[in-house]
């Protein structure tokens, strides 16, 4: 008997979680018989009191119950107020979805959003939209902001697009409770995945931080941005790269930017100015106790094969010097580069021979069955015949009529093997000359030191 009575609780116990759970999604599916269009205006009159964006609603509304209960706007717009110069910036929306709390899903009583979300739409971002959106970012308190699957186009002033960045996740939160205003973003930008956090304190104007990490190459980057008025700032940021820390502080005013590094220990040093109207860069890069081998195999190859899309319409040049170069004879230098419309190229290679003189150079890549070569055309200007003669263990008087050696290199970035060939001494054809299949291959100081004797000798 009381094995039957335990069984009836049971049943009577599964009965009422049946009905329980069929009684919420019978109140969870109601709201689908409402006519949402009706209360549109209420709609978009607690969509502006949440999130501080007004919302236009051309199209149907729909209620969804999963995953969360939202409602799904067809064709709508929404629009930012510049609250500094009362500029708009409109949106256009394909589908809008913006999510109910489960305690308001009735027009009758108070709406209650929780957050808005949106998925696979364009922005386009001018000068105008970018400075209403950082300042929305800045001054307004809005309930969590969604972008998914989405693509942000940067524009010029004359309509050119120049940055396409597409976005995997955008989250916008502000909330009271850690007094932090918060920007996550996940996306990529020339083809480079990235993730940044801007955050900014309540209580601060426009003063704000960012960090942003990529992956490949891996690079971290932290900025502190401290605004003067609308249109110039300044700040300064930290960039890790090559397990290297980059400082530079910054400032934007008059149309003009200004990069530059503090004066400290760190390797990498740059020293930038930007004209903004008409664009031009004009940059110097400081290089510090960097291998020989990584500034040919990577760093500079890198930078010549950048694709064109990427340089886009920047003009300006680009300056590499280089101190203390891990390298027995070669011990500073510089390369120089002409950024013009959709190309960069080298103009200027020239490196320092310590106490003996200088190598002026052209260098270009190629690839040869599926292998990048380094091509490189060099001259020797000799300026020390003595220290010339005493570095290569060479006779004072065979030397000192010297004054320049020409030559090419030729490196397999692959496998490293480096080769010299089409030698001559001052201007006169050398022997090795005549032939320029003839590689002579060098794989240190040593060999290298021989290869000298022997066409000096001969």
């Amino acid at each position: 008997m009381k094995k039957i009575e335990k069984l009836s609780n049971i049943v009577k116990g599964i009965f009422i979680l049946i009905l329980l759970f069929f009684s919420f999604g019978i109140y969870l599916s109601i709201p689908v018989l409402f006519d949402y269009k009706s209360i549109e205006n209420i709609i978009e009159k607690k969509f502006y009191s949440d999130f501080n964006i007004n919302l236009n609603i051309n199209g149907d509304i729909k209620y969804q119950l999963l995953p969360k209960p939202y409602l799904l706007i067809n064709n709508s717009s929404l629009s930012i107020d510049n609250k500094i110069n009362k500029e708009v910036m409109s949106i256009d929306i394909d589908k809008l979805k913006v999510f109910l709390h489960s305690k308001n899903l009735y027009p009758k009583t108070k709406l209650n959003f929780t957050k808005f979300e949106i998925q696979e739409n364009n922005f386009i971002l001018k000068e105008k939209e970018y400075n209403i959106l950082r300042n929305y970012f800045h001054l307004s308190e809005s309930k969590p902001i969604h972008v998914k699957k989405s693509k942000i186009f940067v524009l010029d002033g004359q309509d050119e697009t120049l940055i396409i960045s597409p976005i995997e996740n955008v989250i916008f939160t502000t909330s009271n409770k850690d007094n932090f205003k918060k920007l996550n973003i996940h996306g990529s930008i020339f083809d480079l995945n990235f993730k940044s956090i801007w955050k900014k304190e309540f209580n601060s104007d426009l003063d704000s931080q960012i960090e942003i990490d990529f992956k490949e190459p891996n690079i971290s980057i932290k900025n502190k941005l401290n605004y003067d008025n609308s249109s110039d700032f300044k700040g300064s940021t930290l960039i890790n790269f090559l397990n290297k820390n980059v400082e530079i502080d910054y400032i934007l005013k008059n149309n003009k930017i200004s990069l530059k590094s503090p004066d400290n220990n760190n390797d990498i040093k740059i020293d930038t100015n930007i004209e903004l109207k008409p664009f031009y860069l004009s940059s110097n890069l400081i290089l510090n106790r960097q291998n020989l081998n990584f500034l040919i195999d990577e760093l500079i190859f890198s930078i010549l094969d950048l694709k064109s899309d990427l340089i886009g319409n920047l003009n300006g040049e680009l300056k590499l010097s280089l101190t203390n170069i891990e390298h027995e004879l070669i011990r500073e230098g510089y390369i120089s580069f002409d950024i013009k419309k959709n190309s960069i190229k080298s103009k200027k290679v020239i490196f320092n021979l310590s106490d003996i003189g200088e190598i002026e150079s052209e260098i270009s890549y190629e690839e040869e069955m599926g292998e990048i070569i380094f091509n490189s055309l060099n001259v020797i200007k000799i300026k020390n015949n003595k220290n010339f003669a005493k570095k290569f263990q060479l006779n004072k008087n065979k030397v000192k009529d010297l004054n320049k050696i020409y030559f090419k290199i030729k490196k397999n970035i692959n496998t490293g093997l480096i080769s010299i060939l089409d030698i001559k001494i001052n201007k006169i054809d050398n022997v090795y000359k005549n032939d320029e299949k003839l590689l002579f291959n060098v794989k240190n100081s040593q060999e290298l030191k021989s290869l000298v004797k022997r066409v000096i000798n001969d």
